[in-house]
């Protein structure tokens, strides 16, 4: 069972829904639908706070992550390595990362791939890049601005089924964090947002699986926001 507590952690400061930015319509954020609070939550993020669009098309129930976008930050910044690697195993380069990846982030969790990348035949391959911690090296923060984040709506959150969730934010194709959202007007708060969570979700999927994909779980309505 999940815990909750309040929090406002920077990666989701576009979640201070009462003071929306000007590029957000009032009016799209006091709508009484819960589909209307969504849609103004989204605005905010990609309008506000830096986050892209992402696609349900490109998401992988199975093993919670999107590929496509692994794969297309891979190849991105890491040309050379990845060339290297094409080289030894041709076409099965591919799925033989992805198989791997996942292999690490079951044994070590999403946070310490995130942070040292994960090793593909004594290799290793980053998953995101940190600004330097001092001065300004223009290599590091080009490759920082590569980073992609992204904000998917309706994501099915577990393989034997197609329950959704309201979000997902990920890195690079990675999850970070999910949100389940209440609307006040339609009588739900954050509280049952909550109790979705806890009494909707399977902890033993991979997206709830503790560590191992999902940092952070958000319940939000339009005044309060809690997390585990």
């Amino acid at each position: 069972m999940m815990g909750f507590a309040r929090t406002q952690p920077s990666f989701v400061g576009g979640l201070d829904l009462l003071h929306a930015s000007s590029s957000v319509s009032s009016e799209s954020c006091t709508q009484t639908t819960e589909r209307a609070f969504e849609s103004c939550v989204e605005q905010i993020l990609l309008t506000a706070s830096g986050w892209t669009q992402g696609s349900n098309a490109h998401w992988d129930k199975d093993r919670a992550f999107f590929p496509a976008y692994l794969i297309a930050f891979i190849k991105e910044t890491q040309a050379d390595l990845w060339a290297e690697m094409e080289t030894l195993h041709g076409s099965g380069l591919e799925p033989m990362i992805l198989s791997t990846l996942v292999k690490e982030l079951d044994a070590k969790g999403s946070l310490h791939a995130l942070r040292y990348g994960f090793k593909f035949y004594g290799k290793t391959f980053r998953l995101a890049n940190f600004t330097p911690a001092h001065g300004a090296n223009p290599e590091i923060i080009e490759l920082y601005a590569k980073n992609r984040l992204t904000v998917t709506r309706q994501v099915p959150c577990h393989p034997s089924d197609n329950r959704t969730l309201d979000m997902v934010l990920a890195l690079n194709g990675l999850p970070v964090a999910t949100i389940e959202l209440k609307n006040p007007g339609t009588g739900q708060t954050w509280r049952h947002a909550i109790r979705q969570f806890q009494n909707d979700r399977d902890p033993r999927a991979p997206l709830f699986d503790f560590k191992k994909r999902a940092l952070v779980h958000f319940a939000v309505d339009s005044i309060r926001k809690k997390s585990t």
